[in-house]
């Protein structure tokens, strides 16, 4: 009896012991595999002073000498840092081998993250988010005749500096690009509206971020990652973030939307006249972006400059296991090759 109970006391106390230190052991894992991705696709970590003073951060790959290819400048969605979409994009980068490849971090996103943000200077408009990469490229001396690619928020932002900036344009390349109001779906706009952002990308713990990743992002319930692993992943956004930092950011977004709610529309010559090849790939399973609403850029792109096409995957996961980035990035690599 008594070694009975020894060993029963002694599994209680593993099991106590692996749930408290999971989360940091899923979040070590995680930080080091990302680590080692990003290093294998010979991404950078740097940054530059704008001339505002403000410090931005981005990923850097060089392209080889030699190559005449255009820089592919990235911007990732809403609580995408730059480091998670690095990874993400990590088979598209293996199919442009010879491109530089610069991943823009959105103003309030991992290294651009303040523990005391009022998030009302550059603010979450659309513009201040467009004028920040526009003062990043400049900086950077990359302005004349380079790919942009957007993906989800950045799709938006990716559309607007291409109107502000339409000669600096080669290609266009559109990911489940998040026109709010105008081509997101009439669920989230109601959870929108209703200001429900624990629902969205403002979660808190693995319970609330499991639910967005099935709810919205589409990862399917045979497609989840082992239990540690949801717990780094939820501990590493602690560490990045401090407390209600994504809640501040959606109510900054919610007052700062209210003028891009008919952006494509009020917008539609300067979108007719892009003179750059576009492509946009929509997800045909996306809780967020209706890629039938989507169809309708036809109508505002020029069409024989524009390709519509759509994937079988959610607005980040995709079935068995994949993701959206990884099966757009074959079609993204035979458009910027083309």
């Amino acid at each position: 009896m008594t070694t009975t109970l020894t060993v029963i006391l002694t599994l209680i106390f593993l099991a106590v012991l692996l749930w408290f230190i999971s989360p940091q052991l899923g979040k070590t894992l995680v930080k080091l595999d990302m680590s080692s991705q990003l290093s294998k696709a010979k991404l950078q970590e740097k940054s530059v002073t704008l001339d505002n003073g403000r410090k931005a951060w981005y990923l850097e790959r060089m392209n080889k000498q030699d190559t005449d290819e255009k820089p592919l400048v990235v911007v990732p969605g809403l609580s995408a840092y730059m480091r998670l979409m690095g990874v993400q994009f990590a088979d598209l980068l293996k199919l442009i081998p010879n491109r530089r490849v610069i991943i823009f971090e959105l103003p309030y996103h991992g290294k651009r993250a303040s523990m005391n943000e009022s998030f009302v200077d550059p603010g979450c408009s659309l513009d201040a988010m467009t004028a920040s990469l526009e003062r990043f490229l400049t900086k950077i001396g990359l302005t004349d005749s380079f790919d942009l690619m957007g993906y989800s928020l950045g799709g938006t932002i990716a559309t607007n500096y291409t109107i502000r900036n339409p000669s600096n344009i080669n290609r266009l390349v559109l990911l489940a690009p998040y026109y709010y109001n105008e081509a997101t779906t009439e669920d989230y706009n109601a959870i929108f509206e209703s200001k429900k952002w624990s629902s969205l990308a403002a979660w808190k713990g693995r319970e609330e971020m499991e639910r967005w990743f099935h709810d919205w992002l589409g990862m399917e319930k045979e497609d989840v990652l082992p239990g540690f692993i949801m717990s780094g992943l939820a501990a590493l956004r602690s560490e990045y973030y401090p407390e209600n930092h994504w809640i501040k950011f959606y109510e900054q977004l919610d007052v700062d939307c209210i003028s891009t709610k008919t952006l494509l529309e009020d917008n539609k010559a300067n979108l007719g006249a892009i003179s750059s090849p576009i492509l946009v790939l929509t997800a045909t399973t996306d809780k967020i972006c209706d890629y039938k609403k989507l169809a309708n850029l036809k109508n505002f792109f020029n069409p024989d400059l524009c390709t519509i096409k759509n994937l079988d995957a959610g607005h980040c996961f995709a079935p068995k296991g994949k993701t959206l980035f990884e099966i757009a990035a074959e079609d993204t690599a035979k458009f910027l090759n083309s």
